[in-house]
């Protein structure tokens, strides 16, 4: 089973700016440290016209539901891999995949940029599997819950560092 879920999230920055830090190594090493409890790192990168940032990460037990953290003593190894296309008038359009090291957990999300004067929406249509049999459809709705914060904290993390660079 899959759960779909829509996340859109406000970014107070112009879209040309809000593009311009993702077109660079030094926002994905800021986010990598900051997005998260545990800093992860960039383990490549390639910017615009193309984007993509591939990420290790750390997803700590205390995001997981409490039904699944006895199940798992330990915080998982994430990789999320980030892409963007060209910036093309004020939008441009993305996705990103993320895989659970060690666990039947994946999400990808289409996702699109869009200016609207001083600010960018981000948004995502995402799909959330976790392939645990008589489990998997109770984690799902979770994990699409730690999706949409995720987005959120990543929007802000972009925001702060267009303010502040």
């Amino acid at each position: 089973m899959t759960t779909k879920s829509e996340n859109t999230a406000t970014i107070n920055a112009p879209i040309d700016k809000v593009y311009a830090a993702l077109s660079t190594r030094e926002y994905w090493d800021y986010e990598a440290q900051n997005v998260g409890d545990e800093a992860g790192e960039v383990a490549s990168f390639t910017g615009a016209p193309a984007i993509e940032a591939v990420m290790h990460e750390v997803l700590p037990a205390s995001a997981l539901p409490e039904a699944v953290r006895g199940m798992i003593p330990q915080a998982l190894k994430l990789k999320r891999t980030v892409t963007f296309g060209p910036l093309e008038g004020d939008k441009t359009t993305g996705n990103v995949t993320a895989e659970v090291k060690g666990a039947p957990v994946i999400f990808r999300s289409d996702l699109t940029l869009s200016g609207e004067g001083e600010t960018t929406l981000l948004s995502a249509d995402s799909a959330i599997s976790v392939n645990i049999p008589m489990m998997g459809g109770v984690l799902e709705p979770k994990v699409a819950e730690w999706v949409q914060e995720f987005f959120t904290e990543e929007a802000a993390l972009i925001e702060k560092w267009v303010a502040e660079h």
